[in-house]
């Protein structure tokens, strides 16, 4: 025969239960078990392929100066961006542009948000913003999507046209942005390049993380 667990031994097991459940939901609420996603922050730079892989997009290119370490919003935590740019040399040529930039943004979870939905909501805000030309989808990264902005600068009697061809792309929680300058309207064979400098990063962003 066995013995009855006494009521006192049942309402400490209660207890201990009751304790457990409240610290899991607690746990739960604040996004303890929420993804942090594959990536802290990325320093765009880290991403840029060999020289010989830009050749193509930037005559005789050489990288900017400045610093490219992750940086938040006022050092005080968050989303951490960075930028790299590579530009021609000497300045002002474009052969079929003049520069070229990688920019990456690392999104973090926001209490029970993933850090994956949050970089989710910075691709589509990007969307979302007024392009010159219609943004469309594009195979890169897990969501990808590729456009052309042009921009015109009156300086006394002359006017220059800057055109920014962006693939934007985003793989767990990075969001990157790979674009070209260019003084001339780009075709569809400068816009390739700029895609397959894109599929490039992306897939050494893939092996990282």
């Amino acid at each position: 025969m066995f013995d009855h667990p006494r009521p006192g031994l049942l309402a400490v097991a209660g207890a201990v239960a009751a304790v457990a459940a409240c610290t899991v939901a607690g746990c739960w609420y604040v996004g303890l078990f929420t993804s942090e996603g594959r990536f802290g922050g990325l320093d765009a730079c880290t991403l840029l392929p060999p020289p010989d892989a830009l050749a193509p997009l930037v005559a005789h290119g050489a990288r900017e100066p400045g610093s490219s370490r992750p940086k938040t919003l006022l050092g005080w935590g968050g989303d951490a961006s960075s930028e790299c740019k590579w530009s021609s040399v000497p300045r002002g040529r474009d052969q079929p542009f003049r520069t070229a930039r990688i920019h990456s943004e690392t999104a973090v979870r926001d209490g029970r948000t993933s850090a994956e939905t949050q970089a989710e909501r910075v691709l589509a805000s990007w969307c979302r913003k007024s392009h010159a030309a219609p943004v469309r989808p594009v195979g890169v990264g897990e969501a990808g999507y590729a456009t052309t902005d042009e921009m015109t600068v009156q300086i006394l009697t002359s006017r220059i046209m800057i055109y920014d061809v962006h693939v934007e792309f985003r793989i767990s929680n990075a969001v990157v942005d790979v674009s070209a300058r260019t003084h001339s309207r780009p075709d569809a064979r400068a816009a390739a390049l700029v895609r397959g400098l894109a599929e490039n990063v992306a897939e050494r962003l893939s092996r990282t993380g």
